[in-house]
């Protein structure tokens, strides 16, 4: 997360306001413009600002997109936002996750997958981040949040069950929050580039 991204995303009134209302429930750009009197265009300058803060993501839903609020940001103290400095040499995850980020990845959004395992398992970890721990999710809302990143929500739906990220029960799918303990291939291959221990 860039801090001084999310200090400028909400050095802002009215994107404070679409913050506030954004806490309560989703909201689609038209009805946001229209609660707050503003044009539908600024609106959706204020939430690309907001979007690029990592402050809120969009899913689609028909023909629009539905704008939520990643709640568990406000709720982060300042230390984590603004850690202290780090002498320390740079974590190679961290720079690998950077670089697949600059070439994969642009307005948030990735139009073609990496074909090297590692590095497709790092986009799907940007996926992973919009699943809510202890929500049950119907297979059109799972495509949803899939699709606000790729769109072929069908392979990365089917990729993450095979990681045991997903579990997929009578149609419903919930997200497995221990995945990590039982790691698929995706993420035995990247847990090996980065010299990581299976403890």
């Amino acid at each position: 997360m860039n801090a001084l991204q999310l200090f400028k995303g909400l050095a802002d009134e009215s994107r404070l306001q679409i913050i506030r209302l954004l806490q309560a429930k989703a909201w689609c750009v038209e009805d946001l413009a229209e609660e707050l009197q503003l044009a539908v265009s600024t609106v959706s300058a204020h939430l690309k600002k907001l979007q690029q803060a990592g402050l809120v993501y969009p899913v689609k839903v028909q023909y629009y997109n539905l704008y939520h609020l990643r709640k568990e940001i406000l709720e982060m103290q300042l230390k984590e936002i603004v850690p202290a400095e780090d002498t320390a040499k740079p974590d190679a995850a961290e720079i690998l996750r950077k670089k697949v980020l600059q070439v994969y990845f642009k307005d948030g959004v990735v139009n073609r997958l990496p074909t090297q395992n590692k590095k497709r398992w790092i986009v799907y970890l940007e996926i992973i981040r919009l699943f809510e721990a202890g929500r049950v999710y119907s297979e059109k809302e799972i495509n949803a949040l899939i699709s606000s990143i790729h769109e072929d929500y069908c392979l990365v739906r089917r990729e993450l069950v095979e990681e045991g990220v997903l579990h997929r029960k009578d149609g419903l799918y919930h997200f497995v929050e221990n995945y990590a303990e039982h790691p698929g291939f995706y993420q035995k291959i990247w847990r090996e580039s980065m010299g990581l221990s299976w403890s």
